[in-house]
């Protein structure tokens, strides 16, 4: 395996996480079979469901292929303290495992992962604000780095994985986005931009919509041999609040659902809610070209809120601005 070669089809990772309504293991398989081909380097794959906000660390719908049997899978994710967990679970989306601060040292890497073969594990963490999230791993045969232009690559990735997680909690009840709208269906559209059906705010981003689901298009079609060029086309949101959910069928014609699913943040005061999902999404690792993505916004509209953002809490710095939204979070919370 080498993540620094071109993937041949990475939108059809993303088509695996939209398809919502399956039950959580097949969903999470399905994610895994369309990354295999790309990730797996001889050794299988890992994949669970996971529950941060829990202790013990809770670990569910485990599925692996790996020479790791069950047991040494729970030795990994056992007797973690909260630093390890902050630095790992709660990590940047796509990292190497030895990039984890303690990873060379951790009893169970030791005696789980040498003693198969495993030097490393390329990993997609996707984790939704409410502590859960969806981890997948690729054990390696070697240490290895990841430069940048691979790592933005799988962050778009895991920024789909990570929005359509969001929706399944919230279709399930799990998730809140603070306006009652969870996983609301408040747009229909056909693959050619055609609008059927608007509601709520969507009857007010029809041209957004309308973008999108050609953007939507054209990844799954002529680029979908480009990654570099197919996943810039299709945002994980649509002006920071749609998904674009799989089409379905009704009387033989295809059709687009946009639903609500806006990025969670605390509801901060001091910050207007596009302001405060921005620095959400710096608070969760992202940088702001990363976080334009994820919301589905401009670069620039990503760095004028950040600087409005920083004058409303009065601090200079990503640092401190993060800082400054965690402590207000804590004292609203």
């Amino acid at each position: 395996m080498s993540t620094n070669r071109t993937a041949p089809d990475l939108i059809s990772v993303v088509e695996a996480a939209y398809n919502v309504d399956v039950p959580e293991s097949e969903w999470l398989r399905a994610i895994v079979e369309a990354l295999r081909p790309t990730l797996e380097d001889g050794l299988g794959m890992f994949a669970y469901l996971y529950d941060t906000s829990e202790r013990p660390f809770r670990v569910h719908s485990l599925m692996h292929d790996t020479p790791v049997d069950a047991n040494g899978v729970a030795m990994l994710t056992a007797e973690v303290n909260d630093e390890y967990v902050r630095k790992s679970w709660r990590s940047p989306s796509v990292a190497m495992a030895s990039e984890t601060e303690g990873y060379s040292d951790h009893p169970a890497v030791h005696e789980v992962f040498f003693p198969h073969g495993i030097q490393d594990v390329f990993t997609i963490n996707a984790r939704d604000d409410v502590g859960v999230g969806a981890w997948i791993g690729a054990p390696l045969r070697k240490l290895m780095v990841m430069n940048e232009d691979v790592r933005a690559r799988w962050t778009r990735v895991a920024a789909h994985v990570r929005a359509a997680l969001r929706l399944r909690l919230r279709l399930a009840g799990k998730g809140t986005d603070g306006d009652g709208t969870n996983g609301k269906a408040e747009a229909v559209l056909r693959p050619n931009g055609t609008i059927e059906h608007l509601e709520g705010d969507a009857s007010s981003a029809k041209a957004a919509l309308r973008q999108a689901v050609l953007g939507m298009r054209s990844a799954r079609g002529e680029l979908r041999g480009d990654p570099d060029r197919a996943l810039p086309a299709w945002r994980a949101l649509v002006k920071a609040r749609w998904s674009l959910v799989d089409d379905f069928e009704s009387g033989g014609e295809h059709y687009i659902v946009a639903r609500a699913n806006s990025v969670a943040s605390s509801g901060l005061g001091l910050l207007s809610s596009r302001e405060a999902q921005v620095v959400a999404c710096l608070a969760n690792g992202l940088t702001n070209k990363e976080a334009a993505y994820e919301l589905g916004i401009s670069d620039s509209t990503v760095r004028v809120l950040v600087v409005r953002a920083s004058q409303k809490l009065k601090v200079s710095g990503r640092e401190a601005l993060i800082a400054a939204y965690r402590a207000e979070a804590l004292r609203e919370g």
